[in-house]
């Protein structure tokens, strides 16, 4: 009866301080929403005793009273299902302290691996900053080399609740913890059977997407002291084509959407006359240098607008994603001192990407290999282009020779670069739990995870592709490959000129052999003991602690195909990245009451963490919180903590192999004199290997094989240390007696984020060595001591930037029976963050940039709300949810602002983005006792996205053109389904 009793009284009171209100293992399903604020719920936690004390996110200490010095928000099972949830990551989006997801199916097309993958990005401080549990505990991360979670990975039907804590928590549960902690607590007690089947598709018929779940649990043993439970869910969403939807149908840029904006590498060629390594000119007359094809493959002359291709025709704005789900959880209380618990996770995601085949251009692509382009003598080559070659070559003028025959074409019939992803996670926890003395418990536990990833997709070998272009006419009057060599190993000669002209055969050929594949592979190990209970008595209450330690082991592998390693088909050269790290912690909480029940201090006390890890790869870090609460009265509560959180840099950062690359930079140096002034000019002459060149009249001049020379190295640094993050909150939590059923809440957050890992430019670095002599630049940047000469410029991972965040958040509940019919409720909460600062810093040098209410520089919303209202009466209940964001604009790139003022009006008014509301509404009606009905619709009044223009003369957001980062690309939507409890 009394655990009960408390278990009932902390879902009252979660309402209250919007706090994490339910032990990890308290086996019920919260509905915080749909609870009544009640004061005496926290008396009659206190009354229950420290043996029943429960654990909050953001502390390992087992409190009575459910209050948190860090803001948190929770999301409980009800939330989930009153909005149709499939996929958790579409909840927590509309969360204001959420900001542009760092993955997600709708932005990931581009990709070349992890198309699909739903991450969370708190704050706007990256993915890579916002540590996502799963009960307390890590989950094996998403994307190859770091921590990132994939969320999809977590059942949405096996949620009791999710609870977002923000700001840094490193001293409760190591790196990555600097923007906050998402925590999903599992479900860990069911009696029976649930479930559920859902349908959705969008007002147009299309993106249709399913959901089958059944969840099932029984309890066993003597007094019911074991239970398990277990869900297994299936979900498939179909994604949906940029042409789907009118605002994403066409290419788009500065001159428009359209024809006038189609890529100039089409599917049936651009083609123009070379003159050694220039193209031709048309001095003899000629209208143009230039061909292509109509559609029946008739020649044309230059290449008029609207024969370009329209990528946007084939692309996505949203990936198809399956996944096979499992899940379950066990445990056994063999007595009060020991517990035994076990839980386990596995899925099954597939996923792909849809985009345009390859645009290849021979010059620059191929040209490396053999003479680019095609030889004028290829028997290919159209009657009407080899009249004109004889014309050109034979009529004086040197210019308008031809030589070679470039092009730019699109490799439709040869071969796809769409991807397909088939990933495999799993996770299992195990470990025990109990009292070991009154006032004290334990736990003890172990995590294993794994991801398995193959993503695959067609591609073309270079030199074969080079080889079957240069073709000749054998002695027979077939049309074969030039080289022998080539020819006795199979090469069959590629038309080019036209629609559809190369053969199957031809493409066969020039495809590799092998498919451009990664495997990825991440493995985490994590073992963790931690004590808690009270040290001794105070006058006003037990010093409370919690302390131990974890030890945890992480490893990582990107293995990419023998032909990417090498650099022999259409993309970069990618060697394999293999990486590990282990670190050692040990960490520690207090919690002293200070006063209490005094005249003007209900309560006053001071709460304090630290966390000391030592990393195999970086050494020590010491991370630390120092927090308090005072209550003046009873309904008044001020909470503040300021938290010193570290971020250990992950593997890809560390041990991404370097790969060569010999960019195109320039030398400020280059042309400087004893008597040249400007910038530059004295730092170049302090340079010893300058000044001599200088001397007597002499210039520091480079050759064009000096420039051509300068390598560099990109990738991982081993060098690299931990960011730091300082975060600062404080605020109130009101929920007067008087308002049965109220609480709001009001924070004020403050971080700084330092010393964060980013990639200086290479121009950046030289010149700023020359102007700062700072390491961070000159470092990167390698001269020859005898010439002064660059020799290397490398652009790799360090530790150089900067970006601080400010804002405040209100949390409001309110819910109470209206009266209106026999047991109706109604209940409502509202989320808000206003968001006063968001400055970033790339590096020193760079200016300071202000990403609050602009695209370009961060994209955060200056007031972004959440609002949620459930009125329940009899068997029906109806759920309303709006979202609003704040106006936006899209700025003009710096380096391209004189170009702004030519832009055309329409194009340019794109980028003052007004504000967006959305809503949400579901029906949910109970049939009989055993079913609920639902259906809901999203996006009610089918709000479009913003047009924002994809060039370079605009904020660089993957799918700019639909927004699909920030805003809802799909339109309305609507889903029906069913519950089922036996």
């Amino acid at each position: 009866m009394s655990r009960k009793l408390l278990l009932s009284a902390t879902a009252l009171a979660a309402g209250i301080l919007s706090a994490p209100a339910f032990a990890q293992d308290a086996g019920t399903t919260p509905q915080v929403q749909d609870q009544a604020t009640d004061s005496a719920a926290q008396d009659q936690a206190e009354q229950a005793g420290n043996s029943e004390a429960i654990v909050v996110t953001g502390s390992r200490i087992r409190r009575p009273d459910l209050e948190s010095a860090s803001p948190v928000a929770v999301i409980d099972a009800q939330q989930i299902q009153s909005q149709g949830i499939v996929n958790t990551q579409d909840l927590l989006q509309k969360l204001p302290q959420i900001g542009i997801p760092g993955l997600s199916r709708t932005n990931s097309n581009f990709l070349t691996t992890g198309n699909g993958v739903a991450t969370l990005n708190l704050r706007n401080l990256g993915d890579s900053r916002t540590l996502v549990l799963v009960n307390g505990r890590r989950f094996v991360p998403g994307v190859a080399g770091t921590s990132i979670v994939d969320v999809n990975n977590i059942p949405a039907d096996f949620v009791e609740r999710i609870d977002v804590v923000t700001g840094g928590a490193s001293s409760i549960y190591g790196s990555d913890a600097i923007a906050g902690v998402v925590n999903y607590v599992l479900r860990t007690d069911l009696q029976g059977v649930v479930a559920r089947a859902q349908y959705g598709i969008t007002d147009k018929g299309d993106n249709p997407n399913y959901t089958a779940s059944i969840t099932a649990g029984t309890k066993f043993g003597a007094d019911d002291r074991g239970s398990v439970i277990v869900n297994g869910t299936y979900s498939k969403d179909l994604g949906l084509l940029s042409r789907k939807r009118a605002i994403s149908a066409e290419d788009c840029s500065a001159a428009g959407c359209g024809p006038q904006s189609y890529s100039s590498y089409p599917a049936q060629g651009r083609f123009q006359f070379y003159n050694g390594n220039a193209a031709s000119t048309n001095a003899g007359g000629y209208a143009s240098n230039l061909f292509t094809f109509n559609p029946d493959n008739s020649v044309v002359s230059g290449f008029p607008t609207g024969y370009g291709f329209n990528r946007n025709a084939v692309r996505r704005i949203s990936t198809p994603v399956e996944r096979y789900l499992a899940a379950g959880s066990a445990q056994y209380e063999f007595s009060p001192a020991a517990t035994l618990f076990l839980e386990g996770t596995y899925a099954k995601t597939k996923s792909s990407s849809q985009i345009e085949a390859l645009a290849l251009d021979s010059y620059n692509d191929i040209g490396g290999f053999a003479a680019a382009g095609y030889s004028i003598d290829n028997p290919f080559i159209p009657a009407a282009i080899r009249q004109q070659i004889i014309a050109r070559n034979s009529d004086g003028i040197a210019s308008n020779d031809v030589t070679s025959i470039e092009f730019r074409r699109r490799q439709n019939e040869v071969f796809s670069r769409s991807n397909r992803n088939d990933r495999d996670t799993f996770r299992v926890a195990g470990g025990l739990r109990g009292d070991i003395a009154p006032k004290w418990s334990y736990e003890a536990s172990a995590v294993y995870g794994q991801l398995k990833e193959v993503t695959s997709s067609q591609d073309i070998n270079i030199q074969r592709y080079a080889q079957a272009l240069d073709a000749v006419t054998d002695a027979s009057g077939s049309i074969v490959c030039r080289d022998a060599t080539a020819r006795a190993a199979g090469c069959v000669p590629i038309n080019l000129f036209g629609y559809d002209t190369a053969s199957p055969a031809a493409s066969a050929y020039v495809r590799s052999e092998l498919p451009r594949q990664v495997n990825i592979k991440n493995t985490q190990f994590v073992a963790n003991a931690s004590v808690n209970g009270s040290l001794f008595a105070l006058p006003y209450g037990d010093l409370q602690v919690a302390f131990g330690g974890e030890y945890r082991r992480e490893k990582s592998s990107e293995d990419w195909d023998a032909l990417t390693n090498a650099g022999l088909n259409s993309g970069n050269q990618t060697p394999d990245t293999v990486g590990s790290f282990n670190v050692k912690e040990l960490f520690g909480e207090v919690d002293v009451p200070l006063l209490k029940g005094l005249p003007f201090v209900e309560s006053l006390s001071i709460q304090g963490a630290a966390r000391y890890s030592d990393y195999s790869t970086i050494g020590h870090v010491f991370s630390w919180n120092a927090g308090g609460e005072y209550s003046p009265f009873r309904g008044l509560r001020f909470r503040g903590n300021y938290a010193i959180a570290n971020r250990a840099p992950n593997i890809s950062e560390l041990f991404s192999s370097a790969s060569e690359t010999f960019p195109s930079v320039t030398d400020p140096c280059d042309g400087t004199t004893a008597a040249s002034s400007g910038t530059y000019a004295a730092a170049c002459r302090a340079i010893p290997a300058v000044a001599a060149a200088v001397a007597n009249g002499g210039t520091f001049q480079y050759t064009l094989a000096d420039i051509q020379g300068i390598n560099g190295f990109d990738g991982g640094n081993r060098n690299l240390s931990e960011e730091k993050g300082k975060t600062l909150t404080f605020g109130a939590v009101i929920a007067p007696d008087q308002v049965r059923g109220l609480s709001l809440t009001v924070d004020y957050f403050n971080i700084k984020l330092d010393n964060a890992i980013g990639i200086v430019p290479r121009a950046t670095s030289i010149q700023q060595c020359l102007l700062t002599g700072l390491p961070q630049f000159c470092n990167n940047v390698i001269r020859n001591p005898n010439t002064g000469f660059i020799r290397t410029v490398n652009a790799q991972n360090i530790n150089i930037a900067d970006t601080k965040t400010s804002g405040i958040d209100v949390n409001l509940r309110y819910g109470r029976a209206l009266g209106l019919m026999d047991d109706d409720r109604l209940d409502f909460s509202v989320l808000y963050t206003h968001t006063i600062s968001y400055k970033s810093q790339s590096d020193p040098s760079a200016p300071v940039t202000s990403g609050v209410g602009n695209l370009e520089f961060g994209g955060v919303f200056r007031d972004k709300v959440n609002a949620t209202a459930t009125y329940a009466a009899g068997p029906f209940s109806l759920n309303w949810t709006v979202t609003y964001l704040s106006p936006m604009v899209d700025t003009v790139r710096e380096e391209f602002a004189e170009f702004a003022a030519d832009l055309d009006p329409e194009i340019a008014s794109h980028n003052e983005i007004g504000s967006r509301v959305y809503h949400d509404v579901q029906l949910r009606a109970r049939a009989g006792e055993h079913m609920d009905w639902f259906i809901g619709v999203n996006n009610l009044f089918d709000r479009k996205p913003p047009k924002l223009e994809d060039t370079v003369f605009y904020g660089n957001i993957t799918g700019t053109t639909t927004a699909a980062d920030i805003y809802d690309p799909i339109g309305r939507r609507f889903y029906f389904g069913a519950q089922v409890r036996f």
